[in-house]
Order: C-alpha cells, then structure tokens, then sequence
C-alpha cells in the first residue's frame, strides 16, 4: 500500500469521517474531497445514540455482539488521537409504554435476549448504550485532516474514489440503482429542570442530557421531502414526544434536521463496484455511530486482502443491478 496512490474519499459526514481514520490507521493513503455548500451534512443533526437494543419486542440490533465491544474501543482511542471528548457511555432506560404491553413484554421475557437488559417494575435498562457528540467529532477531525493536508474543501467532478455522500448519493448516477430510502428527521434542543441528566429516556422518543440542564430531543421521520428545512408539524410532534415522556416546563433553545441515509432492506452499502473503480460507503441510516466503525474496520481489511466485509453489507449482493 505504500506505493499506491490514495484512496479518494468524497464526504466528511459521520462515514467518511470514520472511514478515514480507519485508513489512516491502517496507513493506507487517502485525501479527502468534501463540499459542505453543495452537500449538507446531515450528520450535524444525528442524535448520535448508539443502543443495543431495538424494537417494541426488546430485539437485540443486528450484529450487537460484534458492534458495541469495537464501538467502545475505537472511540475511546480515537478520543485520545484527537485530544478531545465525544464519546459518552450512558444508561438508557425504556419505561413501559402502559400496563398492557408491560403484560405483553413480561409474559415473553422468557423468550427475550436479556444480554443487554436489566429489568425493573417499571420498564428495562439497556446496557452499553450511550452517544456520540457526532458536531464535534466531525469539528475536531476535519482540523485534524487540515492539518495533515488531507482535506480539500471542493466538489470533486471524478469517478474513481469512494463516496460517502449519505442521502445524497442517491442522485449519482453511479448507485443510482442501490436501493436507498432516506428518511428525514428532526429534532430539538432544549433546557429544562425536569428530565433526569444520569441517563437517556427513551419512550416513543428520546431525551438525550447534554449537560448542564440543556437536553436533545427526537426524532421525527417523514419520508416526503430532503431539504435541509425545519417544519412547524416537526416541532409540534416533538412537543408532544416531550409530554409524553412527561416533561412539561422547559426552554426552547433550537429545532435541527437531517436526512438519515437509510436503505431498503436495512443494512449499508459498502463496497466497490464491480469493475473496482468506484467504492460507496453509506447507508448507515440513524445507527450510523454504532455501524460505521465496525464496518470501517472491515473494509480496511479486506482492502489490505485480509478479510472481507459481512455479505449482508456488502454491495456484492446488489452486483446484478450494476453493468460493467
């Protein structure tokens, strides 16, 4: 890999950001193409939580076991490479929505996966679990590729790199065959005495502590329009996940949106395409903080021919879409 040229890779959202590291971890060469003016980066938005678990049936995430031990590794390492603090483990607590599907849950407990569950009367604690202030992740490394020449603030016009484009690479015409569904989302900020700062409340919603009695709070999903615009019927929707999960009193501090890079059958798009000219890297949808390192991780290996990226992600699987 010495000799080779670098690896071109377009975007500094939360994918390119994290694929870059890995590269240069790797010593694998690399220069950085992104241009914020043409192409917003949603993940100054994300909510950058990373849990275990989803779903109303308590289901463990996809590849959990392999994810959270790496995700805890490589952010903590990669905290002490940058000199700065981004990366927050906290509990997260799921509160039983109502007495009915408490009963639901506790008559299938035996039939759940409690490796990340703790229980109590009133709902269930999720193990590792936390975020990512994913702002200042992106702040401090794109410094951190400034200083080592390695970003260049420009649109790049080639063909032969690897795109990190998020919801936006579903208009170059090179995957314009994958099978995106982005997903927009919003979400506010506030300032308030009530919620608790020890851990994250998750209940038809989140409130996410920052510090200092400032709270996040999310997230909306709407499926009709991409534009970087808040909405009022977001902002209303958000006030009513806020009083749902009981918070009453609180100051407005802001609203932010994005638009999650989300796919069709739910798994990131990751790989080269068949001639081997292009590469994507995308896809992650609203667990990229939780996915992008362990598949990071991946690809660096099987670039350096040392293992090869899990089939489910890799866009092996959508080679019959693609001419070469």
């Amino acid at each position: 890999m010495k000799n080779a040229s670098p690896f071109i890779i377009v975007g500094q959202g939360l994918a390119g950001t994290i694929l870059a590291h890995h590269f240069l971890e790797a010593g694998i060469p690399l220069v950085i193409y992104d241009s914020p003016e043409t192409h917003f980066t949603s993940s100054k938005a994300a909510g950058g939580i990373f849990n275990p678990v989803t779903g109303r049936k308590l289901e463990k995430t996809w590849l959990a076991e392999d994810l959270f031990p790496y995700l805890v590794d490589f952010y903590s390492r990669l905290e002490a490479t940058l000199g700065a603090s981004f990366f927050y483990p906290m509990p997260l607590f799921r509160p039983f929505a109502n007495v009915e599907i408490k009963t639901w849950l506790m008559d299938r407990k035996e039939t759940i996966d409690h490796a990340f569950l703790r229980w109590e009367a009133e709902g269930v604690w999720v193990e590792q679990a936390g975020w990512v202030d994913v702002v200042k992740l992106l702040q401090v490394s794109r410094l951190y590729f400034i200083e080592k020449g390695l970003l260049k603030t420009e649109t790049y016009t080639g063909h032969e790199a690897i795109f990190c484009e998020g919801f936006h690479g579903q208009k170059n015409p090179l995957w314009a065959s994958l099978p995106f569904l982005p997903a927009k989302g919003e979400l506010m900020e506030i300032q308030s005495d009530e919620p608790s700062e020890d851990y994250i409340l998750n209940k038809n919603g989140f409130i996410l502590p920052l510090g200092g009695k400032q709270f996040k709070v999310g997230a909306t999903y709407s499926w009709k329009e991409f534009t970087n615009e808040i909405t009022s019927e977001s902002r209303e929707a958000l006030e009513d996940k806020l009083k749902g999960m009981g918070v009453e009193a609180y100051e407005f501090i802001s609203q932010k949106t994005g638009v999650r890079p989300a796919t069709q059958d739910r798994r990131p798009f990751v790989g080269f395409r068949p001639d081997g000219k292009a590469g994507i890297f995308n896809g992650f949808g609203s667990k990229g903080v939780s996915l992008s390192p362990f598949f990071a991780k991946q690809w660096t290996q099987e670039i350096l021919g040392k293992a090869e990226v899990n089939s489910e992600a890799s866009i092996r699987r959508f080679y019959h879409l693609f001419s070469v």
